[in-house]
């Protein structure tokens, strides 16, 4: 349906009891973003021309009602949901074997893997226990010009400067 044919079916549309077009809902949420403010579904949602649904007056006890559904249904999900991270963490610390968790075999394998010989290996361990060797880089971007312009700066302002 284009916009001229969606105008058209407001135009056309019959009214409710505050005098706003009222059309189908599968017709209403299938051109939601298009509609103008107060165009009300059958189901009674209202559009207000963001994309989004007003759902009754701010108080009314059927939209508190709703609100609290909504929250209540979210906090729900939220608590079944869990993170990668969170996943993985309970499954380490799970045992493997009789007082063997996965977090222990894991790093049991990796320096397993670091004793035969692999470099990797041993790097990801000497990472892992904080010993990485820093890759500090010292280099100088002032040039003379810039030293003679900070001499002249600090002698204007009285600063010792010395390079």
């Amino acid at each position: 349906m284009n916009n001229y044919e969606l105008e058209e079916l407001i135009a056309n549309a019959p009214t409710d009891e505050k005098g706003r077009p009222v059309i189908a809902d599968d017709v209403f949420m299938s051109h939601l973003k298009y509609l103008p403010n107060g165009i009300v579904s059958d189901a009674g949602k209202i559009s207000n021309s963001k994309g989004y649904l007003t759902f009754g007056k701010k108080g009314d006890k059927q939209t508190l009602e709703n609100c609290r559904k909504g929250g209540q249904a979210t906090a729900e999900m939220w608590e079944r949901r869990r993170t990668f991270r969170e996943a993985i963490e309970a499954l380490l610390d799970t045992e493997v074997e009789a007082g063997v968790t996965y977090r222990e075999a894991i790093v049991k394998a990796l320096c397993d893997k670091a004793l035969e010989g692999s470099v990797h290996a041993f790097e990801v361990i000497r990472d892992t226990v904080g010993e990485k060797p820093s890759e500090n880089l010292n280099v100088d971007i002032m040039t003379d010009a810039d030293r003679l312009l900070m001499q002249k700066i600090s002698a204007r302002l009285n600063i010792d400067v010395s390079m």
